[in-house]
């Protein structure tokens, strides 16, 4: 049984979102539920990412990633995917429609919005890292379609 904390915690609410990086020939990505807007100016972004994630390594300060915002009603195929268990080097967007951005990441096409970011800081906290990170590129792809949000019971897990 969830304590009453970890009841309220869990209450509180994040935009789903797929976060891709590449450095090289090494490429990641994630599903992230952890996101805020964090400035205005700059545009400004914070994620948090699980200390195990393999895409941490690449959203190191002065790296470049691409947050894709998921749609309400239209990320089931893209979480499908993403969520999966992937061998290192496995693709992980195969069968989604995507394109590559100047920065290396990918670009979602089925997601709402994209914003190409620069990772400026990196906060240990707890199990996670938190990362505030600028918006220098970015596009609004369906302005009809609300953001996908994640809900939780609890805030023990994801």
């Amino acid at each position: 049984m969830a304590s009453n904390v970890d009841q309220a915690v869990g209450r509180v609410i994040g935009s789903l979102c797929v976060v891709s990086a590449m450095n090289g020939d090494v490429e990641s990505a994630m599903v992230a539920s952890w996101v805020s807007q964090a400035s205005f100016v700059p545009p400004g972004i914070t994620l948090a990412v699980a200390k195990d994630r393999a895409v941490e390594s690449l959203t190191l300060p002065g790296s470049k990633f691409i947050l894709n915002v998921l749609g309400d009603g239209k990320s089931s195929a893209i979480m499908k995917q993403l969520l999966k268990p992937f061998k290192p080097g496995e693709p992980r967007f195969e069968g989604l429609k995507t394109k590559q951005a100047s920065s290396g990441g990918r670009i979602v096409l089925d997601a709402i919005s994209w914003m190409e970011c620069t990772a400026k800081s990196h906060m240990e906290s707890g199990d996670h890292w938190v990362l505030y990170a600028t918006v220098e590129d970015g596009q609004l792809q369906d302005d009809k379609t609300l953001t996908a949000l994640h809900y939780r019971k609890t805030g023990t897990r994801y």
